[in-house]
């Protein structure tokens, strides 16, 4: 039973607050804590930026002063994901946020990050928590997708020893006994980017809209300077806009051609690269945050005037049929790409039985072990790179066998001790390190200190 919960600091992620709770309780091992906070208990793999499923007792301890679903607006990272999504799919995330019960890869408009991400902190807000507080904690804020600085302080934010990534080892970790006490801050010089970053920011905070169902694509191009639409302001200079766009943000990371098209066209949500275009358009924050339902009618209202007054046709007319042309353009790309994906479905079903055999057959091998990874299985059946992107059947087989480096190298050290001592020799970290080709510090990462002591390798 919990007797005692931290209550929640400005801007903290929940896992944040729990992970104060547990150093709080002195419990020596993460798996304790878990049984009293989880409904899973020590299976329970900690959301980072979203959350679990919680004990009754937990959930009254964790929206004692707040309602949950302001604990789940105010204190998790869903408004940074679920934000320019169709309504239904919208309302569907954020159901499944206040239910506790998601499958978030699938829920929100999750980023592909070529990086694994850690939990970062600003050293400047780190000096006024421990001021204000007695110590610091993690910031939302700071952990918004590809954002590099503080808004407030505007120097660069450090990544922590906290991973976030989802094969990571599970863990509670408060930012206080993670977070050095001495450090300097660096300051960022470059204005684009600070003004962008206070402008995500300010979004950030604004209610996700539950209630207008609205396409980002056709807003941002309604917004659009003439120079980059063509006389009838239907389609788009991509070219010009995005050689703009690149010169705009130099020095900051951006996106490719394509996926900017992609942005217009309403096939990607992600809202970093959402926010870049309409930070580039000029929109207002208030704006971008409260987009207006869209009509086809109200957006290209003047074009269809002009054309009935020129061409002296009835509005309605050019309005009814302006209206079904402009349905038609917009989805004209998806309708390209139907054979295409139909293809990579049957794709897809065809590879799985080999994906499947190959991976078995990796993990089973009598031989010196190989790591399963997408990599070298796309390698092996000699496909594209990125090919696995399209086949998330085979991809899914795959990730869900895979390894982190740490439990590849044990699999391996593992296999090296059997080895030695089928060849009746004594097992010493040497011969462990020529067997494996790793390095002492390798395997020290891999076995534990009570494990080396007692002479297991």
């Amino acid at each position: 039973m919990i007797a005692f919960f931290p209550q929640s600091y400005p801007d903290e992620l929940l896992y944040s607050r729990i992970s104060r709770y547990h150093q709080r309780t002195g419990n020596a091992r993460f798996v304790f804590t878990a049984e009293e906070v989880y409904k899973n208990g020590k299976v329970t793999h900690p959301s980072v930026d979203f959350v679990n499923a919680y004990t009754n007792d937990a959930m009254e301890w964790i929206a004692k002063e707040e309602t949950w679903e302001t604990v789940a607006e105010k204190h998790t990272m869903y408004p940074a994901f679920v934000r320019f999504l169709p309504l239904k799919k919208r309302e569907e995330a954020v159901d499944g946020v206040i239910n506790c019960n998601g499958n978030w890869k699938k829920l929100m408009c999750l980023p592909i990050l070529n990086e694994k991400r850690c939990l970062r902190y600003c050293p400047k807000c780190v000096e006024e928590d421990r001021a204000a507080f007695g110590e610091t904690y993690w910031h939302r804020e700071h952990q918004l997708p590809s954002t590099r600085i503080c808004a407030k302080h505007t120097c660069f934010l450090e990544n922590s020893e906290v991973a976030t990534f989802p094969k990571s080892s599970p863990g509670l970790f408060d930012a206080e006994s993670i977070v050095p006490h001495v450090f300097t801050s660096v300051p960022c010089e470059n204005k684009t980017e600070i003004e962008f970053t206070r402008y995500t920011t300010e979004v950030f905070r604004q209610p996700v809209d539950l209630q207008r169902d609205f396409s980002i694509g056709r807003f941002l191009h309604s917004r659009l300077q003439d120079k980059y639409k063509n006389k009838s302001g239907l389609l788009r200079n991509i070219s010009s806009l995005y050689e703009d766009y690149i010169a705009f943000y130099g020095g900051i990371p951006t996106m490719t051609q394509s996926y900017m098209q992609k942005i217009f066209n309403g096939h990607i949500f992600d809202a970093y690269f959402i926010l870049q275009l309409a930070f580039f358009e000029s929109v207002p924050a208030y704006d971008v945050a409260h987009i207006p339902s869209h009509s086809f009618k109200k957006e290209y209202e003047e074009l269809f005037k002009a054309i009935s007054a020129k061409h002296n046709i009835d509005y309605e007319t050019v309005s009814t049929i302006g209206t079904e042309i402009l349905k038609h353009t917009q989805s004209k790309a998806a309708k390209i790409s139907e054979p295409r994906m139909k293809e990579y479905e049957r794709l897809d079903r065809e590879l799985l039985p080999k994906v499947k055999s190959l991976v078995d057959g990796i993990l089973k091998k009598n031989g010196k072990p190989e790591k399963v990874s997408v990599t070298k299985i796309q390698r092996t059946l000699g496909l594209p790179q990125k090919c696995f992107n399209k086949l998330p059947k085979c991809r899914a087989y795959i990730e869900k066998h895979a390894e982190t480096q740490e439990e590849f190298w044990a699999r391996k050290v593992q296999w090296a001790i059997n080895e030695i001592e089928k060849a009746g020799v004594t097992v010493t970290l040497s011969k462990i390190m020529k067997k494996t080709n790793m390095r002492k510090k390798e395997i020290e990462r891999t076995w534990s200190d009570d494990q080396i002591r007692n002479g297991a390798i």
